[in-house]
């Protein structure tokens, strides 16, 4: 697939890109652009105008997801399925292997994808990225609140990028606007650590169960029209391993700041769920994979480790 090509046509913006220009620097022009509609990316020709851009195709192209990228460890391996049962259950199969370290696995649509306490993730075929990366992470960040906060604030970043909204993070793994689910993050441990993702991209509000269409969100129902997932899943790569390569430089703490600033939370009142009651307060801090901290009724602040967080919600 020749990218170089469809970036020249994209960055015309519509109009018409002359065949002495292309020809120019591509000699062999038709076919490639025979080959981008055969994939089904929409393009206008004219043998007198030239070729014009119209469209992404509906499908994630990882040509176009890889152009470019240069990404040091997440995305050094791409693999786009048709459909899977789950890619985090694939990338797991993976880990067996340390030569996949940074392996991302995209899937069209799951049949038993999942998200957290063994909730069921439901996307329409070519509407969302379905999204699993492995990685195995140094000990200082081998934690799963670590690494839910890695996917929470890369896919916070990105949809407040492609949708100009302020998109928040809902403790530990719920990436919400409006107070509407538009994605979710499923850390596993195997041999690896897997980091899996589902994000609303194009989904229309039709294609949401009815119980779901009042507290659920995609990028398209924000901005009102679709989306290239191609791009949406090159930046994804992108800020998941801008993140992931700022903690191994500069430790767990590098995530406190985005987090901090992000958390649908901060300066609420909060019930904390932990194993041993409820606690009330309102929540001062998240520091990442260190826990939350509360300032109490009485003046005192109360830290709670990740691990004794069960559930966070507003009072």
């Amino acid at each position: 697939m020749n990218i170089a090509l469809l970036q020249t046509l994209r960055e015309a913006e519509g109009q018409f890109v002359s065949w002495p220009a292309l020809l120019e620097h591509w000699p062999n022009a038709g076919n490639d652009i025979d080959a981008l509609i055969a994939f089904g990316y929409s393009v206008e020709i004219q043998p007198i105008l030239g070729v014009a851009y119209r469209g992404p195709c509906e499908r994630l192209c990882p040509d176009q997801i890889e152009w470019n990228l240069n990404t040091r460890r997440i995305g050094r391996n791409i693999a786009v399925w048709n459909q899977l049962g789950s890619t985090n259950d694939l990338a797991a199969r993976a880990a067996s292997s340390r030569a996949n370290d940074g392996l991302a696995i995209f899937a069209e649509s799951q049949t038993a994808g999942r998200g957290s306490r063994g909730r069921v993730w439901v996307a329409p075929a070519r509407s969302s990225i379905l999204l699993s990366v492995l990685i195995f992470p140094p000990d200082s960040l081998d934690n799963p609140h670590w690494l839910t906060a890695l996917g929470a604030v890369a896919v916070a970043e990105v949809v407040s990028e492609f949708c100009d909204v302020d998109a928040r993070i809902k403790w530990p793994n719920d990436v919400r606007v409006n107070g509407r689910k538009i994605a979710g993050i499923l850390v596993e441990r195997t041999q690896g650590s897997v980091i899996g993702i589902g994000l609303n991209v194009n989904t229309a509000e039709d294609d949401f169960p009815a119980d779901l269409r009042e507290i659920a969100s995609s990028m398209r129902r924000l901005t009102g029209s679709p989306h290239d997932r191609s791009d949406v899943a090159h930046a994804l790569l992108r800020r998941l391993d801008h993140w992931y390569n700022a903690g191994i430089s500069d430790g767990p703490a590098s995530l406190d700041v985005p987090l901090h600033a992000r958390s649908e939370h901060l300066n609420t009142d909060v019930i904390v769920e932990t194993p041993l009651g409820d606690r009330t307060g309102r929540l001062e801090a998240i520091q990442t994979g260190r826990g939350v901290t509360l300032l109490a009724a009485d003046g005192s602040r109360v830290h709670l480790e990740s691990s004794d967080v069960r559930s966070l919600r507003t009072i």
